[in-house]
């Protein structure tokens, strides 16, 4: 597997680099809400929905204006290969046909959320989906990374694209409910009826200019 490799100046061009294309391709970056409980002091895995190619791009920005963990992003290893300036700002692999690799990528995992400055980001879905199919799906392996230490917490994030009355979309970003991962290897449905109910809030929120808007905070 492919380790990520942090690096001071990798990360200082990519933030501004970031910062500058959503702002172009994108005219707001609106919060629904907050997290649900304290997570501060706690080993964090965020579970993101898949919804197109920016979806990285999001939750780096998201992890930079509230988070504010040292982010490291799952990627599939043939991927991370073609473009391995992403393992300088976080990214690193797995083989998902690969017993070995996985065993290494879990392991990792683990060894990255045992620092609570961490948080590590597993795409559930494991591919891109419409945002509004239903039910989703959700693979169970989000399981095998967090067995092996049942502290660890998982925070769904959802995020949704929504063309209104500018000639740019708007991004609309909300925080599921924390799940525990004794109660997520107990029931996994648990976490896929969060995982799901999380982004029908989304639905039920958006439009809401009111909220927070990260690109003016």
């Amino acid at each position: 597997m492919i380790e990520a490799k942090h690096n001071y100046w990798a990360r200082t061009v990519f933030d501004l680099y970031i910062n500058r294309l959503l702002k172009k391709h994108f005219s707001h970056f609106y919060l629904l809400n907050n997290i649900s409980e304290n997570i501060s002091d706690r080993s964090l895995i965020i579970t993101p929905n898949h919804i197109s190619w920016w979806d990285g791009f999001f939750i780096d920005y998201l992890n930079k204006k509230i988070l504010k963990r040292k982010i490291h992003l799952l990627m599939l290893e043939e991927q991370l290969s073609k473009y391995r300036f992403f393992s300088k700002v976080g990214a690193y692999s797995v083989k998902q046909k690969n017993p070995a690799n996985i065993a290494s990528a879990v392991k990792y995992t683990s060894k990255i959320v045992s620092d609570t400055r961490n948080m590590a980001v597993i795409y559930p879905q494991g591919e891109i989906e419409p945002y509004d199919r239903r039910p989703l799906s959700i693979k169970k392996g989000i399981k095998l990374f967090v067995r092996q230490n049942e502290n660890i917490l998982i925070l769904p994030v959802g995020f949704k694209i929504l063309f209104q009355d500018e000639k740019k979309p708007d991004i609309y970003a909300r925080f599921g409910k924390v799940v525990k991962a004794e109660n997520l290897l107990n029931s996994f449905e648990i976490f896929i009826e969060e995982f799901h109910t999380n982004l029908e809030q989304i639905n039920s929120q958006s439009p809401d200019r009111t909220a927070e808007d990260l690109f003016s905070s």
